[in-house]
């Protein structure tokens, strides 16, 4: 049994609610300890939704440097909050181009594929976004339902 599923145990037995900053912390280390040599491409990406941080629209892309690497690996880790309808519409598009590409090869489409193709989208308009609220910066870049 890991250290992990030990400490989610001893959690639910002593009914006591695991600190935010502390599970941090031990994911900060999970991610710095193991090294790349004992990690495998059979291993399955993280289970979180993330994205990429943003990079500027010119610079090169690093996920593909190097190729023996998995791509989750080769990227970089970003927590971002979604709304459940947000969740529910990348899962059912993502099931939906995985099953659409059949048995043919390459990259596995999953949510934080389609995340990522978002970011790369908003940083095209990025000349185009404006405003102080989150509902003013998505209408500047994607006009409101019912005027397309």
């Amino acid at each position: 049994m890991s250290e992990t599923t030990t400490r989610g145990i001893a959690n639910l037995a002593t009914k006591r609610r695991p600190d935010p900053k502390r599970m941090l912390a031990r994911n900060r280390q999970d991610d710095e300890a193991p090294s790349s040599d004992t990690l495998t491409a059979a291993e399955p990406a993280p289970a979180q939704p993330s994205a990429p941080q943003p990079v500027a629209a010119d610079k090169p892309k690093a996920t593909r440097a190097e190729p023996s690497k998995p791509l989750y690996l080769q990227l970089a880790r970003k927590e971002a909050r979604l709304r459940e309808d947000q969740l529910e519409a990348l899962s059912v598009q993502a099931k939906r181009l995985q099953r659409a590409k059949g048995t043919a090869a390459g990259e596995r489409i999953t949510d934080n594929t389609l995340i990522r193709v978002a970011v790369d989208l908003l940083i095209t308009r990025f000349d185009d976004l404006a405003g102080v609220t989150e509902e003013e910066l998505r209408n500047s870049v994607i006009p409101p339902r019912g005027t397309r």
